[in-house]
């Protein structure tokens, strides 16, 4: 047995765990066309694998924003940053989309929470460039973290 067998036989990671990882079995004459649709949504876009990610990153946004406290919208999306890149290296398969479209979610509820007076008169300038830098910067922390994790494992 080879050692990179043996690595992907031993490798239990958030994907397994959240149960969206392929079980490598080829699909039957015998599965229906729901179960074959939900299958290929499901290995396209994980539902929850983007609600872990929505959480884990709506969280850091908040953290990072306390933890530089001068300029708290640069601090939250350090700490998106950050997070997004943990997730992308922990995971075996590239979720750069699910991660991304977290990152959004994270950046409209910070941004909602924190500049609702903002919002209120007429911000939606101002709305659209936090939800975009939420979605870039999610985006290339989990592709960053994705690209370091794959280089680490593959073998020379």
């Amino acid at each position: 047995m080879t050692q990179r067998t043996r690595t992907r036989e031993a490798d239990d990671d958030l994907s397994e765990i959240l149960g969206d990882a392929e079980s490598g079995e080829q699909a039957g004459q015998g599965e229906s066309f729901r179960s074959r649709t939900k299958r290929r949504a499901v290995n396209f876009f994980s539902p929850r694998y983007f609600l872990l990610a929505a959480v884990v990153l709506t969280i850091a946004m908040f953290v990072g924003g306390f933890v530089v406290p001068f300029v708290e919208n640069i601090g939250g999306l350090l700490g998106l940053f950050v997070a997004a890149f943990a997730l992308g290296g922990l995971t075996s398969e590239s979720k750069t989309l699910e991660t991304a479209t977290g990152g959004l979610v994270a950046a409209g509820l910070t941004l909602l929470l924190g500049n609702l007076t903002l919002l209120a008169a007429g911000g939606t300038t101002v709305a659209a460039i936090g939800l975009g830098a939420g979605f870039l910067v999610a985006g290339l922390g989990a592709h960053f973290g994705d690209d370091l994790r794959d280089g680490l494992t593959r073998d020379l």
